[in-house]
């Protein structure tokens, strides 16, 4: 086991406004054996900038809940606690659900919100099965955090070399929001396995900036062979639409946090033909597992898709969370970090081990464009370590 000391639209028809608003009352510890509903801690972006990311990975929450709604002959029963997209109340939300007694938290989209609300939920030792927060900060030195997807230093190495090997790119622009960790930390790991003496225009942008033509006349002066933008989709979006508007169309590569409809809502034709990194693709014929995943979302969302990755792992989260619950016999946290460091699971995105620093072990990354509309497969990036 790892050192414990820490190192490192809105779903509104489905809640409501005043659940997510109103202060988390305060709930009995459920480590016995009470007929009480077990509470699963929902820590979430449900407002703020990155709401539609939240959005996304919860519904995935609510159909398996929907699909699976008790444990232990219990019913399961969600604390909602909205980070806002926001760093400080990330630590507020962290600290509701603690004072909630939820044995065990789901979420959050945004790496830099779930490591804000670290050391209150390791303080509390209640485990957290973070979605898609990919820095590795997030689970690097923490008992209590576990990571289904991967991680930034994978999926940032794994783009840099499908780049280099299948695109035959030799340079690269970047623009990188300098507020983010998690562009941050993207773009080092990009540059890390690309080479720094291959970037040939390194820009920067603050988060909530509009306008990026200076950026974008920088890079398009360089003449790179590829743009790595790891942004938020938000930013995504306006770079995208301003660098068609002033001429130029480079091909954009990008990571996980492009998969977001609200990107193509917004930019529309603009985001045809970006490349970026994701955590699953259903492919034509599903197994069995996946296939359940889709039926199941179907079932609480009719005649509606998935709508994106995020949601897969919204749905694996949930279920991992009740295998883990499961074996260990109890709501006990201690019992439950215990289950989830001992046991592999099924899930949608494949067979999920957690490793030693509580990172889900993987070997290759999805790469997904845009065309018509909709996101679609485009390829496999395998990294390799030699």
């Amino acid at each position: 086991m790892k050192h414990s000391s820490f190192k490192c639209k809105m779903a509104a028809s489905l809640i409501s406004m005043a659940l997510l608003s109103a202060p988390v009352a305060s709930f009995p510890s459920f480590a016995s054996d009470s007929d009480e509903p077990i509470k699963i801690g929902i820590f979430m972006t449900f407002t703020g900038s990155n709401a539609a990311g939240g959005q996304m990975e919860f519904e995935g929450i609510q159909a398996a809940q929907n699909a699976r709604p008790e444990v232990l002959g219990r019913k399961v029963e969600f604390v909602i606690a909205d980070n806002k997209s926001d760093d400080v109340e990330s630590v507020t939300a962290a600290a509701s659900l603690v004072s909630a007694n939820c044995p065990i938290v789901l979420g959050s989209p945004g790496s830099s919100y779930c490591i804000a609300a670290a050391p209150t939920f390791e303080a509390a030792g209640i485990p957290v099965i973070t979605t898609t927060a990919t820095n590795p900060l997030v689970t690097q030195g923490n008992e209590c955090y576990f990571r289904p997807c991967y991680s930034d230093n994978f999926q940032g190495a794994a783009m840099a070399q499908f780049a280099a090997k299948d695109l035959g790119a030799k340079t690269v622009g970047i623009i990188t929001d300098i507020t983010d960790t998690y562009c941050i930390g993207a773009r080092k790991y990009f540059v890390d396995t690309f080479g720094e003496e291959n970037v040939v225009a390194d820009v920067r942008y603050n988060k909530g900036d509009q306008d990026f033509s200076a950026q974008i006349n920088a890079i398009r002066e360089a003449d790179p062979d590829v743009v790595f933008c790891p942004t938020q989709y938000t930013e995504a979006a306006l770079i995208q639409m301003q660098a068609h508007q002033m001429g130029y169309y480079p091909q954009f590569l990008a990571i996980d946090s492009w998969e977001v409809q609200a990107m193509i809502d917004i930019a529309g034709k603009d985001t045809e033909g970006a490349l970026f990194t994701c955590f699953f693709v259903a492919g034509d014929e599903p197994n069995e597992t996946v296939q359940k995943y889709l039926d199941d979302y179907d079932a609480m969302f009719p005649g509606q898709s998935p709508k994106g990755s995020g949601t897969a792992l919204g749905y694996d989260a949930y279920n991992i969370a009740l295998d883990a619950i499961e074996k260990a016999g109890t709501t006990d946290s201690a019992a439950l970090i215990k289950a989830l460091e001992e046991n592999e699971f099924t899930c949608v995105t494949g067979q999920i081990k957690f490793d030693e620093e509580h990172d889900a072990i993987k070997d290759s990354a999805y790469i997904k464009t845009i065309k018509d509309g909709q996101f679609v497969y485009y390829a496999l990036a395998q990294l390799d370590t030699e």
